[in-house]
């Protein structure tokens, strides 16, 4: 899946989303009308009734009663002055302005209801006192709701599209990921199969002249032939490299103790490099194939030593190893590409070293990374615990 594609499915599901949540929004104002039309029907029938009650009976008991069953914030009767008559929660005497709606009130005094959308709903009891009511918060319950249930919709649609989008996102680096991985393999597979090709040409006539050389050297032994043998000694490992690129046998995995091969890869690398102190420590017990992460983390270690590193160390961890030297490190040039075949950081590498490490540890289905390090280069063979 490309960007542009995954950009156009992305676009697909916040149109649907939002196609959806209009239609949810024109349900829900459909619905907040409806429950707004029930429940001004239901105040305008509380009201006509306690006003019909209070003009016949005049007893204050009615308004606690009307207040106490019905949600209401307060009930009162008020005369044509503005002073109130008789109330639950607003004391007889005459009445704030500001919880008067003037022209309403007026409207009520002339014998009509006046329920609107204000705070406070007025119904005529005779010609000079009205009975106001005043919604509480129990009373709208229903509606508030509603519009809870609607906020709440909304809420998990939006949290749906910013899950599928971090989905979206997380494929997309995974599919880029496999598609590089996909890309380096078969670079490795073509110039493993370039490589395997000149090995088997180069190895034989080097056979060939090795023999010839020493026959010389027993000849005549006053000669120096030991730089020949050093130079056709030094062209079969490039050609065993050129071979450990090329093969790609199946893994012989088995439980094996990292610190102990960790540890015996130093004294090894040590032998071959007298004048850096190479030093291994931890301990983990893991499923590999010894030979090969054994060969990863030789040439880690060797890379560091020719590369002019005084001091290397292996780390051994549940999880990875990792080699870190005081060397020069790796020019920033050369970190996006250091692991591709024949791109070496130092003189005369054949740049094979890290190409093969690396493929043995995604063959492990781990990897090898150069991680950051204020001095010298530090790599991770990260592995997946068996």
């Amino acid at each position: 899946m490309t960007a542009r594609r995954a950009f156009t499915v992305f676009a697909g599901a916040v149109a649907l989303l939002a196609a959806v949540n209009l239609l949810v929004y024109r349900l829900y104002r459909r619905e907040v009308a409806t429950v707004d039309a029930a429940l001004t029907d239901r105040l305008t029938a509380l009201g006509a009734t306690a006003a019909h009650s209070y003009a016949a009976f005049q007893d204050p008991r009615l308004l606690e009663t009307l207040v106490a069953d019905n949600h209401l914030a307060d009930a009162y009767v008020v005369d044509a002055g503005m002073q109130v008559i008789a109330g639950v929660h607003t004391r007889p005497g005459t009445l704030e302005l500001s919880r008067v709606d003037l022209p309403r009130f007026k409207v009520a005094l002339e014998g009509q209801r006046s329920i609107g959308n204000g705070r406070v709903a007025y119904f005529p009891i005779t010609r000079t006192r009205v009975l106001g009511l005043e919604p509480g918060a129990g009373f709208y319950a229903a509606a508030g709701e509603l519009r809870t249930t609607y906020i709440t919709t909304v809420g998990l649609s939006v949290l749906a599209v910013a899950v599928f989008a971090v989905g979206l996102v997380l494929l997309l680096r995974s599919l880029e990921r496999a598609r590089l991985a996909y890309g380096r393999a078969e670079r490795l597979a073509a110039v493993g199969q370039m490589a395997a090709m000149v090995a088997h040409e180069v190895r034989n006539p080097l056979g060939i002249l090795r023999a010839n050389v020493e026959l010389a050297r027993e000849a005549d032994p006053s000669q120096r032939h030991d730089d020949m043998l050093s130079e056709i000694d030094r062209i079969n490992r490039l050609t065993d490299e050129f071979l450990a690129l090329a093969r790609d046998v199946p893994l012989e995995t088995r439980s094996v103790d990292l610190g102990a091969l960790a540890r015996d890869i130093a004294a090894q690398a040590q032998l071959a490099a007298k004048d850096a102190r190479i030093e291994a420590s931890g301990s983990a017990t893991v499923e590999v194939d010894r030979d090969r992460l054994r060969q990863a983390v030789y040439n880690l270690v060797l890379n560091a030593v020719q590369a002019g590193a005084h001091s290397v160390r292996i780390e051994v961890s549940a999880d990875a190893v990792t080699v870190t030297d005081d060397g020069p490190g790796v020019p920033p040039e050369l970190a996006a590409t250091l692991f591709e075949p024949f791109v070496s950081a130092r003189a005369g590498g054949s740049g094979l070293g890290l190409a093969i490490a690396r493929r043995i540890a995604e063959r492990h289905g781990g990897s090898l990374t150069l991680e950051p390090s204020e001095r010298g280069a530090r790599f991770a063979i990260r592995l997946h615990r068996a």
